[in-house]
């Protein structure tokens, strides 16, 4: 899913009409014992809302999901596309504050501010998904589960996907990759003009920024709880100082950025650069199976871990199947489909699940790169650092764009 950084204060006149604080507002029912739910999701339809501009992801959904869930369980998997999770929060806003106790969305594909603004609003259902079957092989301690861009999950949405910033290079034209922001900068500055990254508010160029100030300003930790003016302020220069000196040896000299991470992979491809980046780890070794990228293409990892993020589903307080809505959670939940998930590339990219609790005769197939342009998962998730908390990388875009780009 394209995860956007939100002005949040657009709904606050929404979320404070609606006076609700938690997820559910305390008036909705203790879910149902799991088999009974099960029993009685058996052939109704399942209406699940999701972002519908990745056309693997939905076939994924469409082709590999949905007849599975019909033939195991039942149920009619509807899949119903919309350009940003942000506008269904907005239905559901609507729909409260109408006092519509039965919507028309069953599951929806949430993350982040969007799942915080609902619940400041009431507008989710649960807690239920620590109690579906499969959550089980979940880490529900690790802080990239149990918090949602900063934001407690307290079981009110279903780990569905991970994702993992990663950087891209040549092989063949590159030795020895920077490994850290330092030895980039010594790096651009012996190859002026071979590095350069998409332009926030571009989804990777804000990830590739994000990446720079937790490596510049040397903590993650306080930037995943509330908002501290005070705090950026005394470290946002040392950020835009280097980043303005990275800048004349960036492409073309740093006077123009890529507007998107597509034209930065162009330039790659076309052999203007030696990086490009992405928040898919196994996204190179699918583009050189494409033949697009070089077969010399390899991922890595900077020094001290990579931004992650936690893609999740969530029931809306007046979602009229919300016993279909957790059987369809747990499937997507279910080794099997996050072996899928992998294999086909989708979504975020990489398992939710714990290696360590699946059945032994499928660890491997789960830990393993897909090809030597990825990473094997384990090391990917023994060098992972979660996303700030979206004030602070709403900050971070923001003085970027004013103190670098228009300098």
């Amino acid at each position: 899913m394209k995860i956007k950084i939100l002005l949040m204060t657009l709904l606050a006149l929404a979320v404070s009409a609606c006076g609700g604080s938690g997820a559910d507002g305390g008036d909705s029912p203790e879910p149902k014992p799991f088999p009974e739910a099960e029993e009685a999701a058996r052939g109704s339809t399942v209406n699940f809302f999701m972002y519908g501009g990745d056309d693997a992801t939905n076939a994924y959904v469409d082709e590999w999901v949905a007849p599975r869930l019909e033939e195991e369980h039942g149920i009619t998997l509807k899949r119903t596309p919309v350009s940003d999770a942000a506008e269904v929060v907005n239905k559901l806003l609507n729909e409260k504050q109408a006092g519509d106790d039965e919507g028309t969305v069953d599951l929806v594909w949430i993350n982040g501010e969007n799942f915080y603004t609902g619940s400041q609003a009431g507008l989710w259902f649960g807690p239920w998904a620590e109690d579906l079957p499969n959550a089980r092989y979940i880490d529900w301690e690790s802080p990239l589960v149990k918090m949602d861009f900063g934001y407690p999950v307290d079981g009110y949405e279903a780990p569905w996907s991970q994702a993992q910033f990663v950087m891209i290079y040549d092989s063949a034209r590159v030795e020895d990759p920077p490994r850290d922001m330092e030895e980039l900068m010594t790096w651009a500055e012996e190859n002026p003009g071979r590095f350069t990254y998409p332009a926030p508010p571009d989804f990777f160029g804000n990830a590739f920024v994000e990446q720079a100030f937790y490596q510049i300003t040397g903590q993650t930790e306080p930037y995943q709880g509330e908002f501290d003016e005070g705090m950026f302020d005394e470290v946002a220069p040392g950020f835009y100082g280097f980043m303005n000196d990275l800048e004349p040896n960036l492409w073309r000299e740093g006077e123009t950025y890529p507007e998107t991470s597509t034209a930065l992979d162009e330039l790659y491809q076309n052999g203007q650069v030696d990086f490009t980046m992405s928040y898919n780890p196994y996204y190179a070794q699918r583009q050189v199976e494409k033949g697009i990228f070089p077969e010399t293409t390899r991922a890595y990892l900077f020094e001290g871990g990579t931004v992650s993020n936690t893609s999740y589903v969530a029931i809306p307080f007046n979602a009229p199947n919300k016993d279909g809505a957790r059987v369809v959670a747990n499937f997507l939940e279910s080794p099997e489909a996050q072996l899928e998930l992998q294999r086909q590339n989708v979504v975020g990219g990489l398992s939710t699940l714990d290696p360590q609790r699946l059945p032994e005769n499928m660890r491997e197939e789960f830990t393993a790169a897909p090809g030597p342009a990825a990473l094997p998962l384990d090391e990917l998730r023994e060098n992972r650092v979660p996303e700030a908390r979206a004030e602070w990388l709403l900050a971070i875009q923001d003085g970027w764009i004013s103190e670098v780009q228009r300098k």
